[in-house]
């Protein structure tokens, strides 16, 4: 069974303090995340620090090659599991069900299925099978830590525009939150489509 795994061990250096827990529209950037993986009834972990997201009520888990940085939550997570896994990033806070839902159901021959935006590959919004593994720990071992690089070595399906579009109504499936100006313009998109407002509701 597909796992569902939220990369949560970044050092969040930009922002300057942990931004898988800023609040954003009465939830934290995690909450929101696992919300969104929440319907497709997978099992979630979270790659991070078991100190941090315990209060959570999923499984946390510790890098078991800390310092790799997204290659290295992935490599946990694949390796933990034996599964296919849904890798997502902490400070996406606003994917969709619909989306990620659309995602899993392209799952077939390949072994990843990443989107791809005007601003390139999405790798940490993305499905891995457990055969990316050998090329994970080659990737490792060369200490070429890069996810796009990574994805060069992969057989990928790619979610073209066209493909992911439909499921972006606002324009910000794939915004991340990296610096405090970032996480002000969703602070303000947030305000100004009252998304917050839907996801109560559903």
């Amino acid at each position: 069974m597909i796992h569902v795994a939220v990369l949560a061990g970044g050092q969040s250096r930009r922002m300057g303090r942990d931004k898988a827990l800023l609040q954003l529209g009465g939830q934290t950037l995690i909450e929101r995340v696992l919300a969104a993986a929440h319907p497709l009834g997978y099992p979630c972990v979270i790659i991070g620090n078991p100190a941090a997201y315990a209060h959570l009520g999923l499984p946390v888990l510790p890098d078991h090659r800390p310092g790799l940085g997204p290659l290295g939550g992935l490599y946990t997570a694949l390796s933990t599991t034996g599964a296919p896994v849904l890798l997502l990033a902490c400070d996406l806070p606003f994917l969709t069900p619909d989306f990620l839902r659309h995602l899993v159901n392209r799952r077939g021959p390949h072994q990843a299925v990443v989107p791809h935006t005007t601003a390139g590959l999405q790798p940490l919004c993305a499905l891995y099978e457990p055969s990316c593994l050998a090329a994970i720990e080659a990737a490792i071992q060369a200490d070429q830590l890069g996810m796009r690089n990574l994805l060069s070595n992969l057989n990928l399906d790619l979610v073209k525009e066209k493909d992911w579009r439909p499921y972006d109504e606002r324009g910000l499936l794939f915004a991340n939150l990296n610096a405090p100006e970032e996480y002000e313009r969703a602070q303000a998109a947030l305000l100004k489509s009252g998304i917050h407002h839907a996801q109560h509701q559903q």
